[in-house]
């Protein structure tokens, strides 16, 4: 088993985000690559385990400093430590020094052999060659040999000369070891930690370059940016520039001007890449752009931007209209766009952003978006591009703006306060003169809190530039400032999984997007329809919850905002509860929909009814449904307008089919239902009312009835029939619970006269709860509704006729006899008696 040795260089100092040495700070060691923490650590001496490596302390001669120590069989590393402040851990980057040791090893094998040794004068080494011990030896070309390798790391090129005070140029110096690395073929440029170097312009970085600048500050002092791969007269095609560079570490201040701090005003990035393959920014921060971005990526083939830090913006441009930039932009190479040609419309892809924060710095605000792009061109994608696993602290505009990006992942990134969206997908309008039909994008597992003003995550193409394969899974919505969720001229775009709480407007907006999938889907308390499907064609709405809406409907199928017809939509298994008017709504021109198997509850809210149709929402298809426990009658829980549809076996649009609702009792009810008065809880149809019966004197009578819960009981009513009471003494009438404990009775009416054909109405005048007027429910399911009256003939009540089989549970009919008194209810206090058996079918509601 091999170890590799880390540590011990200038390099290897432990900083904060403002360049401050951290002293003995906790040092995680992980696997490069993986981020598998290593715990096989010993000192320099490969023996003697360390427990936990510490950078030195404070007293020391180098406080902060790493010191030498190996690792078993990893030969890339990453440092982790959290600063002083706590926070997000920094991340450095490091080879083991064993990997120049290696290259050197390879060069000496080679050189040592008989055919490979070098010549004396030029030309071809035919014999051995040797050199006196410390005899300068100069090469004055390449050399190379059977065997020689160049492994990355071979040669190291130390910053010297710069003052690095932040006020002197310290460019010359810099450029002076990157030129030495390019002349070299490649290399390691080392930028001392602990020093802020100024630079006046630009520095070129040249390919096959690796820059180890952990712990130092590079600030722009003059009016550009500080690093790029280009010289001013370069010219490259494609992909074919300056490439396989990296970038490690480093605090790169724009030093952007703003109340008499900073040097520049120039609209210019920060780092800037063009006509390149291979680039990488690691554990870098970059602070306080002027106009343009932090980091642009520019017909890169490969970039990758991991565990930076990019913080601060300015809008220095004279129009003020820079407020769109991206802290990082992904952008192509055309005219306008670049600083070297060829402008040839080279794209950038396969970008990975990955654990980046992006936010305002110490001094400056907020950049426009996070990540982006805003310039295509015809027949061109940025395509590959993954934004993984970052945090961005506010935007003006869009967190992510996915503008023209093919076949991309943006997950598990957590925005909050973007001013418009979280997260849009966009292309340019055709009217611009071309048409590009990006497909497979995934948005999955990010937290978007506090967008503005439009929806929080948004898909957007047009009528003829359709967005395709658009996927949304798994993402949190809360208090969006318009719509969560936006789904807008998509073809086969998938809405799942996701939680949206608390929006302005529309939970889940779909509009113009043919074959969406809307499924499991949370919505909470959205400030219009939790789900909107609009002028789209077979939207299938299935296994979503929803929880409340402050205007509209649950779920709402219509035309668009030009007429198009929603139509053949499918929704089905979804649960939803106060809903502010219908749980389900088939507007205006909604064709050939499928409603089953849903389950819609008031519970305590405002919903009207628990499906609504509109006159021209014809072809409808509405079948087992639960919309029982609201107190809805059929005509209510199905407002059908017009349109009849579907409800049942054999093609029968009879209220309420094969739906549940309240009043479902026996399966006669549509007709029933519908001759029932508004508001109405009946013992029996008065379509079934064929009889009258007359109760005995001094008896109290119940007569059963099913009541929802939570319904409010102010009056009770029974009906004569042919017979006026003669004579009467008492009359009272009760209300009672499916164990016949009474809960509420009106006043006895003593001799007031009950005449024939004559519905008596008595207010409830006293409850179970020792109120006056009024009793409400607390279940859904049996009642009773009990008539007494003492006379000498009492009159025939209106019903379908008696039995003598009121004795069998649950029973009905008479119970107590010789009644004189109302009984005292409150406090449950009054028990009807047993039922006798013998009992009067009587019609009695109440309202």
């Amino acid at each position: 088993m091999a170890l590799y040795t880390f540590g011990g260089t200038p390099a290897d100092v432990l900083t904060d985000a403002v360049g401050n040495v951290v002293p003995d700070g906790a040092v995680v060691v992980r696997r490069a690559g993986t981020g598998e923490p290593v715990t096989a650590l010993y000192e320099v001496d490969g023996v003697t385990p360390i427990g936990t490596l510490r950078s030195d302390p404070a007293g020391s001669a180098a406080p902060g400093a790493v010191r030498l120590f190996k690792a078993r069989d990893v030969s890339e590393i990453e440092y982790e430590y959290h600063g002083p402040s706590g926070g997000t851990p920094v991340r450095r980057y490091q080879q083991a020094r064993e990997t120049a040791s290696a290259a050197l090893s390879t060069a000496r094998s080679a050189l040592a052999g008989p055919d490979t040794r070098l010549p004396l004068t030029g030309g071809t080494v035919t014999g051995p060659t040797a050199f006196a011990a410390g005899a300068p030896v100069t090469f004055t070309g390449p050399v190379s040999a059977p065997g020689l390798t160049d492994l990355p790391g071979a040669r190291v090129f130390l910053v010297t000369g710069a003052v690095g005070d932040g006020v002197a140029d310290d460019r010359a110096a810099i450029q002076a070891a990157l030129d030495a690395a390019h002349t070299a073929g490649g290399g390691q440029v080392l930028v001392p930690a602990g020093r802020i170097y100024g630079v006046t312009d630009f520095l070129t970085v040249y390919e096959k370059t690796t820059i180890w600048a952990y712990g130092a500050t590079i600030r722009a002092i003059g009016n550009t940016g500080i690093l790029r791969n280009f010289l001013a007269d370069d010219s490259f095609a494609g992909y074919e520039g300056r490439g396989s560079i990296q970038v490690l570490g480093g605090l790169w201040d724009g030093n952007a001007a703003h109340a008499g701090v900073g040097t520049v005003t120039a609209m210019t990035n920060v780092i800037s890449w063009m006509h390149a393959a291979d680039i990488t920014v690691r554990d870098a921060t970059v602070r306080n752009t002027s106009s343009a971005h932090g980091i642009e990526l520019n017909s890169i083939d490969g970039g990758r931007v991991l565990n930076c830090r990019i913080e601060g913006f300015k809008d220095n441009s004279a129009a003020g209209n820079r407020g769109f930039s991206e802290a990082i932009q992904i952008d192509l190479a055309r005219a306008g766009s670049g600083s070297i040609g060829l402008n040839d419309n080279t794209p950038a892809r396969n970008i990975l952003i990955q654990g980046c924060y992006v936010g305002p710095s110490s001094r400056l605000g907020l950049f426009g978006r996070a990540f982006g792009s805003h310039t295509l061109v015809a027949g061109t994608y940025y395509d590959g591009i993954q934004a993984v696993d970052n945090k961005i602290d506010g935007t003006m505009h869009e967190g992510i703006y996915a503008f023209g990006w093919c076949r991309s992942v943006i997950s598990g990134n957590i925005i909050d306060n973007p001013g418009h969206a979280g997260i849009e997908i966009a292309v340019p309008d055709p009217a611009l003169g071309y048409t590009l039909t990006p497909y497979a994008i995934a948005v999955t597992g990010n937290i978007v809190d506090a967008p503005g003003s439009e929806s929080a995550i948004r898909a957007v193409g047009h009528p003829t530039a359709k967005l395709s394969g658009v996927r949304v899974d798994s993402n949190t919505i809360r208090s969006s400032g318009g719509n969560g969720l936006q789904i807008e001229h998509c073809v086969s775009s998938g809405v799942t999984s996701n939680t949206v709480e608390s929006t302005a407007s529309t939970g889940i907006f779909v509009n113009y997007s043919d074959g969406a999938s809307v499924d499991g889907n949370t919505i909470r308390n959205a400030g219009s329809n939790a789900i909107n499907a609009s002028g789209s064609v077979s939207v299938a709405i299935t296994a979503n919850h929803i929880d409340g809406t402050a205007g509209n409907h649950g779920i709402a199928i219509g035309p668009g905002a030009d007429g198009t017809n929603g139509q053949d939509a499918v929704i089905t298994g979804n649960k939803i509860r106060r809903a502010a008017s219908a749980g389900i709504r088939l507007s205006a021109n909604a064709t050939g929909c499928l409603v089953t198997g849903n389950q819609i509850r008031r519970d305590g809210g405002t919903t009207a009814n628990g499906i609504s149709l509109a006159a021209g929402a014809t072809g409808a298809v509405v079948m087992d449904n639960d919309l029982s426990g609201n107190g809805w009658n059929a005509a209510t829980a199905l407002l059908v307008s017009t349109a009849a549809p579907i409800t049942g076996m054999g093609e029968t649009t009879a209220l309420p089919g094969t739906n549940v609702v309240d009043t479902d009792l026996t399966p006669g009810t549509a007709l029933e239902a519908a001759m029932r008065p508004a508001g109405r809880y009946e013992t029996t149809s008065r379509l079934r009312c064929g009889t009258s019966s007359a109760p005995t004197s001094g008896t109290l009578n119940l007569v059963p009835i099913w009541l929802p819960q939570g319904l409010l009981i102010s009056n009770i009513a029974f009906t004569s029939g042919g017979t006026a009471a003669s004579l009467p003494l008492n009359c009272w009438f009760t209300l009672h619970d499916a164990s016949r404990v009474a809960l509420a009775r009106t006043a006895d009416q003593t001799t007031a006269a009950w005449a024939a054909h004559t519905t008596k109405t008595l207010a409830v005048a006293q409850t179970s709860a020792g109120t006056a007027g009024s009793c409400t429910t607390t279940y859904a399911g049996l009642h009773y509704l009990g008539v007494m009256i003492t006379a000498t003939a009492p009159p025939a009540l209106v019903g379908e006729g008696s039995t003598l089989l009121g004795a069998t549970a649950p029973g009905l009919g008479a119970t107590n006899t010789l009644q004189t008194t109302p009984p005292n209810v409150t406090g449950g206090a009054f028990t009807a008696a047993a039922f006798t058996g013998n009992a009067i079918l009587a019609y009695a509601y109440v309202t």
